[in-house]
């Protein structure tokens, strides 16, 4: 009885905990922040422009070149890029796309950019981006 309630307990917190930030090169949450951010601002002007973000994610992560990018294209690029399990990168994914579509592509941009945009200025910069993967990672 004794082993049945404790395989249960085991079970049941890890079905609990299907997002548990976990990478693979065991680089820490701020260093993969980071990483997104430098790869973001592609050109070091400290703002995140809706065409960074387009260009990044359909230039990296889009394999089909069908100019959106679903999850299971998402998911295997993060988890090559950054790192991080599936499980995460997923967790991720929910979280950038703004609609129900199941895929990243232009109507998730503006969307987006309110979301980020905490000072109101209509720009990301990339202190905002950051926060918000840091909001990301604690609701792992």
């Amino acid at each position: 009885m004794k082993v049945f309630v404790l395989i249960a307990a085991v079970l049941g917190c890890c079905l609990a905990l299907p997002c548990v930030h976990d990478n693979a090169h065991d680089l820490t949450e701020e260093h993969v922040i980071n990483m997104v951010v430098v790869a973001l601002d592609t050109d070091g002007d400290g703002v995140i422009s809706e065409i960074d973000i387009l260009n990044y994610f359909i230039v990296n992560f889009d394999h089909n070149f069908d100019f959106q990018v679903d999850s299971g294209e998402f998911v295997k690029q993060w988890h090559a890029t950054f790192h991080d399990s599936e499980a995460f990168a997923l967790h991720v994914f929910q979280q950038l796309n703004t609609n129900p579509d199941n895929v990243l592509s232009l109507a998730d941009v503006d969307p987006l950019v309110m979301r980020v945009d905490t000072s109101g200025d209509g720009l990301i910069q990339n202190d905002e981006f950051k926060q918000q993967l840091e909001l990301i990672y604690a609701a792992c």
